[in-house]
């Protein structure tokens, strides 16, 4: 009898689904997924689907008995931050390896996390409770400081206070932010933010897993955000470090993934290093997204992040990561105005240049363009993934895919 993946829910990148539902099938399993309906272009790399609310434990149990008792399931992979805490339920329930139900706190819920790991980022927080918290802690903390909500997603909802009249801003918006029917991730009505001392330095991402208690890092990515929203604009795979820095960011992420009790996952750690200190800022119990793990890794590594995810879904532990062969990088072309999106001045050029790899629609022509704090997701248009051989040649490649792509907007 064949034996089966699990997997609960999808990406929203559907790309991102795809690769890891292909990297399943080329380790000789079948593909079986638990949520909504699955969108065509998807759905044929899936062998079994059921529909199942994962937020809701009596949907959620009740899909998986009838998944138990018509396929043979060999491990549940955990992809999606919608699905961390599903998956380590799914995983108990059935006596598979899974992150610990233990653990799970210490990765949805940032307040939980800051304390986990204080003595490994000791990052200065206080959670906002009432309208006057924020004010209060900016005059202990001074600014600026990263205002966020405690289980939100990606990049939704986080605010930097630079200066007082940022703090209108964030009065005025943040209760919308913070709420279920905004963003699907959060598993209960919150209004709940937690502010932190703002990190300074250059931000990365360390990708990795942890299986029978052994962290192994496969990378570091190096990171572009914007102001004032830190929405993600560039990654570069692997980041261009000395053997010394690098070093010193891996001891960190295992003390700290360590400190969190994390088992039997993969996990997308975000931080900032500045001259010799490294500071974690947070860490998620799945693969990155945004193209990193899906994308940038095979193509910088010829390494895939998604079948060894699949391996410790299983039980085995993940290959060790080989040397770069190349460097891979992705730019965000981002909306600077609202209006309706009619098209793209320079796109052909980017598409015509040899270190292109492809190029994504992020967000349709014909769009009325919202921008942040109203809505965090559709600034980002069009997503451009492309190699060289070093980081400073890609990282100006990139530079001019910016400069070349522009958007068009409907005069209004």
């Amino acid at each position: 009898m064949t034996e089966f993946l699990l997997y609960i829910n999808y990406r929203r990148l559907i790309r991102e689904s795809i690769r890891a539902f292909e990297a399943a099938h080329r380790l000789g399993y079948r593909v079986a997924v638990l949520g909504q309906p699955l969108p065509p272009e998807l759905a044929s790399y899936v062998d079994e689907w059921r529909q199942c609310n994962p937020a809701s434990l009596d949907s959620l149990e009740s899909a998986v008995e009838e998944f138990r008792n018509s396929i043979q399931i060999a491990g549940v992979v955990c992809f999606t931050e919608t699905a961390v805490e599903a998956c380590a339920i799914v995983a108990a329930k059935l006596r598979l390896p899974g992150l610990p139900r233990a653990s799970v706190s210490g990765v949805r819920d940032k307040s939980i996390l800051r304390e986990r790991t204080q003595s490994v980022s000791g990052v200065t927080h206080r959670l906002l409770h009432n309208d006057s918290d924020l004010e209060e802690f900016i005059g202990v903390a001074g600014l600026p400081v990263i205002v966020k909500p405690l289980n939100a997603s990606g990049s939704t909802g986080i605010y930097l206070i630079r200066e007082p009249a940022d703090l209108d801003v964030f009065h005025s918006t943040s209760k919308k932010i913070g709420n279920p029917t905004y963003d699907p991730t959060l598993r209960r009505q919150t209004l709940t933010f937690l502010a932190e001392r703002y990190i300074v330095g250059q931000e990365v991402s360390v990708e990795g897993y942890v299986s029978h208690g052994e962290v192994t890092v496969v990378g570091i990515t190096h990171k572009l955000t914007s102001d004032p929203y830190c929405l993600e604009v560039r990654h570069i795979f692997p980041a261009d470090l000395d053997g010394e820095m690098r070093g010193m960011i891996e001891e960190k992420t295992k003390d700290c993934v360590l400190a969190l009790r994390l088992d039997n996952a993969s996990f997308h750690l975000e931080g900032k290093y500045d001259g010799p200190q490294f500071t974690v800022i947070e860490v998620a119990a799945r693969p990155g997204g945004d193209y990193i793990a899906s994308h940038l890794v095979p193509l910088a590594l010829q390494y895939d992040f998604y079948e060894n995810l699949a391996r410790i879904a299983v039980g085995t532990v993940p290959l060790p990561p080989p040397a770069p062969q190349r460097v891979a990088g992705i730019h965000y072309v981002l909306a600077q105005q609202e209006g309706r999106l009619l098209g793209y001045h320079g796109l052909e050029a980017v598409l015509d240049h040899p270190w292109v790899e492809q190029a994504i629609v992020e967000t349709s022509v014909g769009t009325h363009i919202v921008l942040p704090p109203n809505d965090f997701r559709l600034q980002r248009l069009i997503a451009v993934i492309s190699t060289a051989p070093s980081q400073t040649l890609l990282t100006k490649h990139l530079d001019w895919v910016s400069k070349t792509i522009t958007p068009v907007f409907a005069r209004e």
